[in-house]
């Protein structure tokens, strides 16, 4: 049977909390992120503390802590065992670091060759779903210079949403009521040849999570998420976190989400594919549109395997591994329980670049946890993340679209208490 202490951890993310709570695994020797932090245990090389600067961090930025991997090598105590490497997913920068060490190095993530279709071609996605009997909403694939916005009102009706192929956590998604918002898109992306343009479905966005093992499909509990809220920086589509309060879905729908999640696992893993993977659903009334499958860790994997280890169960992080090393099912498919309610947020700079001169002091009595502040002198750049809010409770409404008051109350005294002078 495979063990996770049969290897050394080295987790990698654009945050170190995103990677919670395998970066407090006893096994965890380094944790690499983009943003800075201090763990207990582990120690944590980023990037923010090579440049001095917290960005926005995208794919190709954590794949660049692949570079890493020989310091960590260098500088690790004597052990016999290999070094497990865990990226949100696989690239080639980390698929080479693993190369580069044969029997010493192994990635924990599905090969390249399985995931990069997965994750650069939504439009793809879109048609193996319907072929499976997955619901979709309508959709149209074009070229930039073919997209007519009378022509798309007609089909698919106002708003509908453009999107980029291979944009994450909402980036390159647009919600269209006029012409003006479709060519402002479109000048956003100058590269970006083709478009998958799709009749609005609903505000309201769940996401069914699962592992894929090599005998089965493991269902994980749903949340709501939590998105396109302005006061957290980011427009329409823009992931701001997850609630796992169970979602207020009509009977029979939630059950019908994971009929079609657990399909959906089923074909990823006749082509390989094994861990995790989410689906993003719009869900208005009782019909659900099958949007997006994250064929990765995601953004609120961390979160619902902290609801597990506090229920006494498998984290669904230690999951995924096993899941990816070859560990079997060892159940059968069913629904999955809830776990207990909990939800987090991301706050995004929204103000001009600046050096941080000052932070605010983050005690609350409002049962909202504050982390993942940026220290004094650091380069702070417009998107990057400012902190991290986690509470038992909801932090949002029951749609994910709007903040509780107590959220939003910390929100505003986190930004507020922010001092930044203007970069040189």
């Amino acid at each position: 049977m495979t063990d996770l202490y049969d290897f050394r951890l080295v987790t990698a993310s654009a945050y170190p909390g995103m990677m919670a709570p395998l970066t407090e695994h006893p096994s965890c020797v380094c944790v690499l992120s983009g943003d800075a932090a201090t763990l207990p245990g582990a120690p944590v090389l980023s990037l923010e503390g090579l440049d001095g600067v917290r960005r926005r961090w995208r794919f190709g930025d954590v794949a660049r802590l692949a570079d890493f991997v020989p310091k960590v090598l260098a500088e690790a105590p004597a052990d016999d065992r290999p070094i497990l490497l865990v990226p949100p997913r696989a690239s080639t920068a980390w698929e080479a670091a693993a190369a580069a060490w044969p029997g010493r190095v192994r990635l924990g993530a599905s090969p390249l060759a399985v995931v990069e279709r997965l994750a650069e071609d939504k439009s793809y996605l879109r048609r193996v779903m319907s072929s499976l009997g997955v619901p979709v909403p309508d959709a149209v694939v074009a070229v930039a210079t073919e997209l007519s916005y009378p022509a798309l009102v007609e089909r698919l009706g106002t708003p509908f949403v453009a999107q980029t192929p291979n944009g994450a956590g909402g980036q390159g998604t647009y919600l269209v009521r006029e012409a003006a918002e479709l060519a402002a898109a479109l000048v956003a992306h100058p590269h970006t040849d083709r478009w998958l343009v799709s009749r609005f479905a609903g505000h309201t966005t769940v996401n069914c999570a699962a592992i894929v093992h090599h005998d089965g499909v493991r269902l994980l509990p749903a949340s709501t998420q939590i998105s396109g809220i302005e006061q957290l920086g980011l427009a329409f589509g823009g992931y701001c976190g997850s609630d796992f309060t169970t979602p207020d879905l009509g009977e029979g729908v939630l059950a019908r989400a994971y009929d079609h999640t657990r399909a959906i696992g089923h074909w990823l893993r006749e082509r390989g594919h094994r861990g995790l993977f989410g689906v993003d659903i719009a869900v208005a009334g009782d019909q659900l549109a099958f949007l997006e499958v994250n064929s990765r860790v995601q953004g609120s994997s961390w979160l619902l395997s902290r609801l597990q280890q506090r229920q006494g169960g498998t984290p669904c992080l230690e999951q995924h591994l096993l899941a990816v090393l070859g560990a079997p099912l060892g159940g059968p498919e069913c629904h999955p329980d809830p776990v207990g309610s909990g939800s987090h947020l991301l706050v995004r700079w929204q103000g001009p670049a600046g050096v941080v001169r000052a932070l605010p002091a983050t005690g609350t009595d409002s049962g909202i946890t504050v982390s993942g502040l940026p220290g004094t002198g650091v380069s702070l750049l417009p998107g990057a993340i400012l902190g991290r809010l986690e509470s038992t409770g909801s932090l949002a409404a029951a749609d994910g679209r709007a903040l509780t008051p107590a959220a939003a109350a910390v929100v505003d005294a986190l930004v507020s208490g922010v001092e930044t002078s203007p970069l040189h």
